[in-house]
């Protein structure tokens, strides 16, 4: 499989160091229309309209802000390229609907829930009891400027573009969302959460309890799932998986590593990389975005 990555910020290099780690996988291009942007050793694409031209370029990796990025991605599907999106994925469920009906492959890059083991991830909770918080401060004098400033481009905040990782893997566990209740939305911009708590209902009988906080300096990520006869914990990127008094675990590795997992499932044809899977935390988010903009 050969790649252009389109936008080479810090999201594009790290999609450029995972596929270099992954075997039949290669960065076949780097678009960036800011001239300013080096591309390294990787051959800079000339345009847009060139990368949708070139039948030697399987897939697009659309590493840029989310507002405008869902056109992006149907053209390439329409130009029969493959397509791997940034976290988040989509502004909206319509936005989701539009390119699941648009076929083609497409895969996102949530590579956290590459970390859930297998068998979990192959039995999903009913009637469970979740509770997570992510708190990575972000200082917003410095951090959201331009685009991440602007709901329209980056759909959210600290919720959106950190706590969404963590939200993901929640879903992959419990299923379809039935409803979520925002009770606490703090901003330093429209549209720009810093900290957003609220409960999330699952079609399975399961409850979420949230916190995503970037006005907190203390930095935690911890999800922790109870139900049936098991109970799964995820601190910093570790999993332990209780079962009864049976108890294993699964060290964290590298956030690199899972990035090329994701790309080793998205070359295959996607699986748990699918866009389709990211249906539940889509809707956590559009919920976010409701609370914070009225929409």
């Amino acid at each position: 499989m050969r790649v252009t990555i389109c936008g080479f910020g810090s999201a594009g290099r790290q999609h450029a160091e995972a596929i270099e780690r992954l075997p039949g996988v290669a960065v076949h291009s780097v678009l960036d229309p800011d001239t300013a942007v080096t591309t390294g050793s990787f051959t800079r694409s000339v345009g847009w309209r060139a990368v949708l031209e070139d039948r030697d370029i399987d897939a697009v990796a659309l590493c840029l802000p989310p507002g405008g990025r869902a056109e992006l991605a149907a053209e390439a599907i329409a130009a029969g390229k493959a397509v791997l999106l940034e976290k988040p994925p989509c502004m909206s469920v319509e936005e989701l609907d539009r390119l699941t009906g648009a076929g083609g492959t497409v895969g996102v890059m949530l590579q956290h829930r590459f970390r859930l083991p297998a068998e979990v991830l192959a039995a999903p909770f009913t009637a469970a009891a979740g509770t997570l918080l992510v708190s990575r401060f972000r200082d917003p004098a410095t951090h959201y400027t331009g685009w991440r400033a602007d709901s329209g481009q980056a759909l959210g905040g600290i919720t959106a573009h950190l706590g969404v990782h963590y939200l993901d893997m929640a879903c992959q566990l419990l299923g379809a969302v039935e409803s979520v209740d925002v009770h606490d939305y703090r901003s330093c911009a429209p549209g720009i959460d810093t900290r957003v708590s609220g409960l999330v209902r699952f079609a399975s009988g399961s409850t979420l309890a949230l916190t995503v906080a970037a006005d907190v300096p203390a930095r935690i990520e911890q999800l922790v799932i109870a139900g049936d006869e098991r109970c799964v914990t995820v601190t910093d990127g570790a999993v332990t998986l209780r079962e009864g008094r049976a108890e294993r675990t699964f060290p964290a590795g590298s956030t690199s590593e899972m990035r090329t997992k994701v790309y080793e499932d998205f070359a295959r044809g996607p699986g748990l990389s699918s866009l389709e899977r990211t249906r539940p935390v889509t809707r956590i988010l559009d919920e976010v975005r409701k609370a914070g903009t009225g929409w």
